[in-house]
């Protein structure tokens, strides 16, 4: 059996849609059909049910599934583990962050290659936490207060939150909170604490639009779109912002430099999680000072 259709096969399995497997394999939707195709004729048996909501494995698929996820499993810790001795600080570094991070960062991330320049440093923007153990990324830059047991690294810092507006809406609304336009996050990101403070402080919230990244909050706030709360220290960072609230500390979140136990000792792991870790401490260092 061809191990390459199989990726082919939990892709379509994990995601439901051959597009959607297909955009996760960086190929056409065409070729996902082809050895999807192929697998079958190869097996001789459906592997899937074909239903409005997406693709479904049959009872012969559910089978397959588990050998092929052991057979993932231990291809991709052998992978890790031969990345693992590679003392060279050369070669391909993939990272995975969320977009406000990446935006604040990439000024810091040009400096690390410009210190290692034999690093092809690869930067996913994803505000889902990406695989590190199916090797979809080697070190992830997250905000969270519970990072994964089977990921190691360390708590750089925790960012805390200031609801902020363009200094023009502060000048014409003042202290009144509730007579500012809102920015709002869409429903199903599961923004519950401050949906629950807005529900407390501003019920009646005018709500200019919702958002699905905070790039795009950032955006709104600096053209006078509305207010939110946003990271202290990437607030201030912007002097066209004002400072209005400061959230209560519910609001905190840990920031923290993960990877696979199997990655922490390749060289240009290590290097990225000493130059960003330094870079980390000191921003939040400085914030919390502040």
């Amino acid at each position: 059996m061809n191990w390459d259709d199989l990726r082919f096969f939990l892709a379509v399995a994990r995601h439901r849609t051959l597009t959607a497997a297909a955009k996760q394999l960086g190929v056409n939707h065409t070729t996902v059909s082809r050895r999807l195709q192929s697998l079958h004729d190869e097996v001789g048996v459906r592997l899937f049910d074909k239903q409005p909501e997406g693709y479904f494995p049959t009872n012969a698929g559910e089978d397959l599934l588990r050998v092929a996820e052991r057979m993932e499993s231990e291809l991709h810790s052998l992978d890790r583990r031969l990345l693992g001795r590679d003392s060279r600080l050369s070669g391909k570094l993939r990272v995975t962050t969320l977009d406000i991070l990446a935006y604040v960062h990439a000024p810091d991330f040009t400096r690390f290659t410009e210190r290692y320049p034999e690093v092809e440093l690869e930067i996913t923007v994803d505000n889902n936490t990406l695989s590190l153990s199916r090797r979809e990324a080697d070190v992830a830059i997250r905000v969270t207060n519970g990072p994964p047991d089977h990921l190691v690294g360390r708590k750089v810092g925790t960012w805390n939150y200031t609801l902020f507006a363009h200094r023009d809406l502060a000048e014409k609304y003042g202290s009144d909170i509730a007579a500012y336009p809102w920015l709002a996050w869409e429903r199903n990101l599961g923004a519950r604490i401050t949906e629950a403070w807005m529900k407390r402080h501003v019920p009646k919230a005018r709500i200019a639009f919702y958002v699905d990244a905070a790039t795009t909050m950032l955006s709104g706030i600096l053209r006078g779109a509305g207010v939110q709360f946003l990271p202290t220290n990437v607030g201030r960072a912007h002097d066209q912002l004002q400072a209005l609230v400061n959230a209560p500390d519910n609001f905190n979140m840990d920031v923290w430099l993960l990877t696979h136990a199997d990655l922490r000792r390749t060289a240009r792991v290590r290097a990225f999680m000493d130059y960003m870790g330094d870079v980390l401490v000191d921003e939040l260092k400085c914030d919390a000072a502040s």
